[in-house]
């Protein structure tokens, strides 16, 4: 985009980059860590041992979840995002609240993978509730 807004090489932009001694940087989402965080780690895995030893078969009965939300005003895409400088910025991207989203829900178990869960409202209990009790009734993951 440089080059095109200042009508030259995209090489010499490159060029003029490295001599100012300006690196890219990408913007990365970070999830912040807690001071206790590695402790809570250790007392989750030391109960997956503990439990594995009373009952073989409890990793059996665990469904791991995870969720992604897509916006539809994605003001930045952070994969087609550089910022050049000499240092790391270190900047946060701000984003617009109540934008229009879809949040997608999935999951894996011993059986394999649970097809995803699409919610275009804010997830309760509730909510999350009547997806669980859908997948009860799913006899593949029974």
């Amino acid at each position: 985009r440089a080059a095109h807004d200042l009508d030259i090489s995209r090489s010499s932009i490159r060029r003029i980059m490295k001599e100012l001694n300006f690196k890219p940087y990408k913007p990365r989402l970070l999830q912040a860590l807690n001071e206790d965080d590695p402790d809570r780690r250790l007392e989750f895995s030391q109960w997956v041992l503990d439990s594995i030893r009373g009952n073989p078969i409890i990793l059996d009965r665990i469904l791991w979840t995870d969720a992604a939300i897509f916006q539809t005003n994605v003001r930045v895409n952070r994969h087609n995002c550089v910022y050049w400088s000499d240092t790391n910025p270190h900047f946060i991207i701000e984003q617009e609240l109540n934008v229009s989203r879809v949040i997608v829900r999935g999951g894996i178990w011993s059986n394999g993978v649970v097809d995803p869960f699409f919610f275009e409202d804010n997830v309760t209990s509730q909510i999350y509730l009547q997806m669980y009790k859908m997948l009860k009734d799913r006899k593949e993951y029974m």
